[in-house]
């Protein structure tokens, strides 16, 4: 457990932006942190050696003081040169991190610096999809579901698991005791589990703070990142060792856990049930269950968030649920059951499939 905190004359809150090869992104996220109510002298950028203009774009809008460019580290070793080559602890409060491809919703800020409370070892506030491809409309579902829904039931019980990259918040005097040298493919989870695991204090979920993220282009990108996610997933399970201590997270990992292999389970014995019954009926009435069912979320998604583009999409949802569960699968056998991938060199998800958005686009020419 850290040490009590005393009063200081901190400031309140640091944001700092890791980079890799951003130079499409990386200026709209700056100026919608700015117009979202972060003050320019508050915002960093730790650019890791990038192979393009990441770091001209960065000091086109921030100062020099508080722009840094590391050797190769990978996204969580470059944060952590970050936190102390800005002095971030012994300056602040507390220290916001954010991907490079995000945007924040009108008053993201004040609203999220209202709600912060010592007492609380991190928070994360609301994510959600921006516009883009049908991929990007399937994902405001998932997040829907994920942060209306399941979230809010996560923080109720304190078992929050994943403070998400596009909204990261941690108290400075607790940066000293996690590892930001995670050597999982999912270090947001991993430094999640470490806040459990150390009994740093509880997480706080802001809904009212929303921020947006950009989401794969394509089918082949979101594989992608869908994989590195599960695989993740389980490498943090199997460091953490997730079933053999007496936390409230474990209760509720395990129990998500096998909820998600029984299902599988379901899915491999039921089609011999039914070439053994000779009763099709049956997966025609799953089928229209499941897509009454999506449907119903879908259409709450679009209403909740003022989306109606992403109705034109749901045909291809089906689909997306279907590769969902079969990535899903192929990273237990692969990492839960056969202990693959155990270490991780380090690198970006992100490099590669950024595409250009429209308010970065003059600055990334």
């Amino acid at each position: 457990m850290p040490p009590a905190r005393e009063p200081t004359n901190k400031r309140n809150l640091a944001l700092v932006i890791p980079a890799h090869d951003e130079e499409l992104v990386l200026a709209g996220t700056i100026l919608s942190a700015l117009s979202a109510g972060a003050q320019l002298q508050d915002i960093y950028v730790v650019d890791d050696a990038s192979h393009d203009e990441t770091r001209r774009v960065a000091s086109s809008l921030l100062d020099a003081s508080n722009i840094i460019t590391v050797p190769w580290s990978g996204k969580a070793k470059a944060i952590r040169q970050a936190i102390t080559q800005f002095d971030i602890p012994n300056r602040y409060e507390w220290m916001h991190i954010a991907d490079a491809d995000g945007h924040f919703g009108p008053g993201y800020f004040p609203c999220l610096t209202s709600k912060l409370d010592s007492k609380y070892a991190a928070a994360t506030g609301h994510v959600q999809s921006l516009r883009g491809g049908w991929v990007s409309k399937y994902r405001v579902l998932e997040y829907t579901i994920g942060l209306e829904i399941i979230r809010r039931i996560q923080a109720f019980f304190g078992v929050i698991a994943v403070i998400p990259g596009p909204s990261s918040v941690f108290r400075t005097d607790i940066l000293t005791h996690l590892d930001f040298a995670t050597g999982t493919l999912t270090e947001d989870m991993d430094l999640t589990f470490q806040i459990h695991r150390k009994h740093l204090g509880p997480i706080l979920y802001i809904p009212q703070a929303k921020t947006f993220t950009q989401d794969p282009k394509d089918f082949h990108d979101y594989y992608r990142q869908l994989t590195r996610w599960y695989r993740g997933n389980f490498q943090v399970m199997r460091r953490h060792r997730i079933g053999r201590h007496g936390q409230r997270l474990d209760a509720y990992v395990s129990y998500v856990l096998l909820e998600q292999l029984i299902l599988m389970g379901e899915l491999i014995i039921l089609p011999f049930t039914i070439w053994w019954s000779q009763n099709f009926s049956v997966v025609f009435v799953l089928f229209l269950s499941n897509l009454a069912l999506l449907f119903c979320l879908t259409v709450w998604a679009a209403i909740l968030n003022r989306r109606p583009d992403i109705l034109a999409a749901f045909p291809l949802f089906c689909l997306l649920q279907a590769v969902n569960i079969y990535v899903f699968m192929k990273a237990w056998y692969e990492v839960g059951l056969r202990g693959r991938f155990e270490t991780v060199e380090p690198g970006w998800a992100t490099a590669g499939r950024r595409y250009v958005d429209t308010i970065a686009r003059p600055l990334a020419r």
